[in-house]
């Protein structure tokens, strides 16, 4: 009885009680209460539900719910105990429901992205509750009472008593595969009734197999696709359906009287399909979930709308080598809470082919009903393809070049054009180089993101891998007879997606593009010819527009600082054209994988270095601490301003990054550069050394204020102050000068082209300035010895000299890294960041002779005396008066 739960305990008092207990008073008439026992079944595969629909819930949430279809409210469940009772078929659950306004995540370009927020659009809201109750196997029936355990984002929490009542079959098919239920509010803080609909994701049998072989046999021989083992069909189907979404052809918009298109079926403008939830068998049988939707937004993790979504089985066909679905509507019931599979009568056939062209997609497919026509729900045949995303490369795949001809009448203008001798440009032998994030603005000043991936190199699919082997067969050959053949030209092939947002709070409009064309190596050019496929609604939209150029010219692998890649997407159409749009403007700060995997190897190096740095300075530290030990009439002399601004320049960076302790470091960029596992660990390693340095520096502080908090130390503490007066002016007035210049450099950023880096506090560009100030860390000394004419060794040189060469080491390490690494990558600079301090030429060469002349200046004052530094005029005159002798 020891491992049952708490809650498990409570629930059997419930049982064994009167019918007054919450779970008789609400669920008794579903499920009958059954004692539990202490045996636990397994709850990893039982009674999980994802990316479930739920309408209603008025008054759960504070925002009002946005109504546009990229922001579907959806749920999640899960079961944390099963435990068996002393009823056969009953079994007693806990678990946790998840409620959540609006939808996780969009598919944006070519990988996964969190969409762009709504203006009027807060943040997303969940609610959570925890139920027990009883669950049914014979009936499929569960019914719970649970509590919410999740505040709002504002406002006072709620905590309303509610019952969950849930259809969850124990084993479903096509027809009993849908869950449904509804969620009721029971305390005083109402809440409308939920309704729940979800895919059921328990053990599942086959029954449309038979209907989905018939309906796919009247298909004609469409063309040549890739086969797949048996052993690599479930992989591969789930690698090219899994997060992707298919755009419908045409005929998908009409709208007619006399149209029997799919939307016309489905009552909207059904224009775009995603799978989702595909489990797949062994021997090549898989079920899944359908979703129809007018926008592309939503195509991973989709809730199930009754209405605009199917749920569907079939299998893959290995002698024709495409898959074949039955697919059933999901109906609206008499309530919310009631949906049903019905109309089964939709068949669905996808395929790879082993050709991909410019107007040819890597996958395809067609969609028909088995209806006669004239019927109700009758649509004609309508095709759809895969919608933007990087293309999947599988063996047997191969991409054919049909527009090179109208390439090279497009291009031979560009070929004239000549660079330097010494500049060198990818060879294109690497995808990682050839591939590369866009940001895109139009004439009028809207702007997008997106994404360029190379499809071809040559004859080779390079998918993800890196480099490109040219074979014997040409694949570098010249594109075109005008190109000269000392360069190295390739055909290549891309897929570009991109997104251009709206000035208002319309639907961000995507498009993608298809394009083939030349990349010459000799002078860094990509010209290409496009086929662009709009992917929201337009004035045009099954307009497939293949009237496109793009030209794009890549930085030289040597390249400086701020060098990016630059291009056009233009239109060969004319003015008064439908299809004409204003010449679009691309940018990249593409980073090339030489350039990457140098930073990387810098990056191991800069890591020891701040070792060793960090390292030097707990021990030029800890030897100052063991001097004042054994000097102890010196310590009252030691200026505490000085340890106070050695303290800060180890708090600081502490204060700031201290999460770095908990979390990896942030990526930054369009490149994770990052030296394995070393790299969290050096994170880790750097905030334990500057701890122990900063315990160093408060243990030396205590000291000296201990010395100098002695009635005989009154005079050290009057020269403090003065200390104090003198350099405070001076700090004050460089953080005013860092502050100004921080803000102009911080209103230049915004105003500049494509600027879309999100900057930190003010507080944080003081940072550079607080480590200024440490790396002059000794004028504070200097000055105290100046008021007191201290000649006294109150620094160890193994301090001052130590700590002065560590601060000067990053500007020497900066001044040879910026001669002999031309571009940077501040997100990679490990040591000397300039996150950290200020980094220039000049400063480079004021630091290091700043601190030289303190050492210098320390080392005089304690050999000599504390004003030598002083004119001579300006010095303290001792004059020794003649005591008269007593004769006696």
């Amino acid at each position: 009885m020891a491992l049952i739960p708490l809650s498990l305990l409570l629930l059997a008092c419930f049982s064994t009680s009167s019918s007054s207990s919450p779970y008789a008073d609400h669920c008794s008439s579903v499920v009958p209460e059954s004692e539990p026992t202490s045996l636990f079944v397994d709850s990893d595969s039982s009674f999980g539900i994802s990316n479930g629909y739920f309408p209603g819930g008025g008054g759960l949430f504070l925002s009002p719910r946005a109504s546009d279809s990229s922001s579907l409210p959806y749920f999640q469940f899960y079961a944390k105990y099963l435990h068996k009772t002393r009823s056969p078929d009953v079994l007693q659950v806990e678990g946790t429901l998840v409620l959540r306004d609006g939808h996780p995540t969009a598919f944006y370009g070519m990988t996964y992205h969190r969409r762009r927020p709504r203006r009027n659009v807060t943040s997303q809201e969940k609610a959570t509750f925890d139920f027990s109750g009883f669950w049914s196997e014979s009936t499929g029936k569960l019914c719970m009472v649970g509590h919410r355990i999740l505040h709002k984002p504002s406002g006072d929490p709620l905590h309303p008593s509610a019952v969950l009542k849930l259809n969850y079959p124990k084993t479903s098919n096509i027809s009993t595969s849908l869950v449904s239920g509804t969620v009721e509010s029971l305390g005083p803080n109402h809440i409308d009734p939920i309704s729940l609909v979800a895919y059921a994701q328990k053990e599942y049998y086959f029954t449309m197999i038979p209907r989905a072989n018939h309906s796919c046999s009247s298909l004609p021989f469409q063309e040549e696709s890739l086969s797949f083992g048996p052993t690599s069909v479930c992989s591969n189907l789930l690698q090219y359906m899994t997060g992707r979404t298919f755009q419908l052809g045409d005929g998908s918009g009409c709208t007619g009287s006399n149209c029997t298109t799919l939307s016309r079926s489905f009552g909207f403008s059904a224009r775009f399909l995603s799978f989702d939830m595909i489990q797949c068998s062994e021997n090549g049988w898989l079920r899944l979930y359908i979703g129809v939707s007018n926008s592309s937004y939503l195509s991973y993790g989709i809730p199930m709308v009754p209405k605009k979504s199917m749920v569907g089985e079939g299998y893959w066909d290995h002698v024709k080598n495409r898959l074949c679905l039955i697919a059933c509507r999901i109906l609206e019931g008499s309530s919310p809470a009631s949906p049903s599979v019905g109309d089964c009568t939709i068949g669905l056939s996808l395929w790879f082919p082993t050709v991909v062209t410019l107007r040819r997609n890597d996958v395809v497919g067609d969609m028909w009903s088995n209806k006669k026509k004239g019927d109700t729900g009758y649509f004609s045949m309508v095709s759809f393809h895969r919608s933007g995303g990087r293309m999947v490369t599988t063996p047997g795949l191969r991409y054919n070049y049909t527009q090179m001809d109208s390439v090279s009448r497009s291009c031979k203008a560009r070929s004239g054009s000549t660079q330097s001798s010494d500049e060198r440009y990818p060879d294109g032998r690497s995808s990682f180089d050839m591939r590369f994030r866009i940001m895109v603005e139009e004439a009028g000043g809207r702007r997008g993101r997106g994404e360029a991936n190379v499809f071809s190199i040559g004859d080779v699919l390079p998918g993800d891998y890196d480099f490109v082997m040219a074979s014997e067969t040409g694949s570098s050959a010249p594109a075109a007879d005008w190109v000269e053949k000392k360069h190295s030209v390739w055909n290549v092939s891309y897929v570009i997606s991109y997104y251009m947002y709206s000035a208002s709070d319309e639907e961000d409009e995507q498009f993608d593009i298809a394009a083939e064309g030349i990349y010459d190596a000799g002078s860094g050019t990509l010209c290409m010819k496009g086929c662009r496929y709009p992917s929201l609604p337009t004035k045009n939209p099954t307009a497939i527009d293949c009237e496109i150029l793009i030209n794009i010219q890549f930085p030289p692998l040597n390249a400086k600082m701020g060098d990016r890649i630059n291009g056009t997407i233009s239109t060969t159409r004319s003015k008064q054209d439908p299809l004409y749009f204003d010449t679009l403007k691309l940018s990249s700060p593409h980073i090339y994988r030489a350039i990457a995997t140098y930073a990387i190897r810098r990056m191991d190096v800069e890591i020891a270095m701040v070792m060793v740095s960090l390292s030097v300075s707990c021990i030029c530290i800890g030897l100052q601490t063991f001097h004042a030990k054994k000097h102890r009439d010196a310590l009252p002399s030691m200026s505490i301003t000085m340890l106070g601004l050695l303290i800060l320049g180890y708090v600081i960076p502490l204060v700031l990054n201290f999460e770095a302790l908990f979390a990896n470091r942030s990526q930054h960029g369009s490149l994770s550069l990052r030296s394995g596992g070393w790299l969290d660990v050096h994170e880790v390693i750097v905030r334990i050394l500057s701890g122990l340095a900063l315990f160093l520096s408060f243990r030396l502080l205590q000291m000296a204020w201990s010395a100098r908090s002695l009635d005989e130390n009154k005079g050290h503490r009057a020269a403090e102050w003065t200390t104090l007066k003198l350099c405070l002016p001076l700090y004050f007035a460089g953080a005013l000068l860092t502050w100004l210049i921080s803000s102009r450099h911080h209103h230049r950023l915004q105003r500049s082209e494509f600027s879309t880096q999100q900057h930190g506090s003010r507080w944080e560009d003081l940072v550079p300035y607080a480590g200024l100030v440490l790396d002059g860390f000794l004028l504070p000394q200097i000055v105290l010895n100046v008021c007191r004419n201290s000649k006294d060794k109150i620094l160890t040189p193994f301090f001052y000299v130590g700590i002065t060469i560590i601060r000067a080491l990053p500007h020497l390490y900066d001044a040879y890294r910026s001669r002999s690494y031309g571009r940077r990558i501040d997100s990679s600079f490990v040591y000397a960041s300039p996150d950290g301090d200020f980094y220039s030429l000049v400063w480079d060469v004021i630091v290091p002779c700043e601190g030289l002349l303190f050492a210098a200046a320390i080392y005089l004052q304690q050999r000599v005396g504390g004003d030598c530094l002083l004119p001579q005029r300006f010095r303290k005159r001792v004059a020794y008066d003649a005591v008269p002798v007593v004769a006696l």
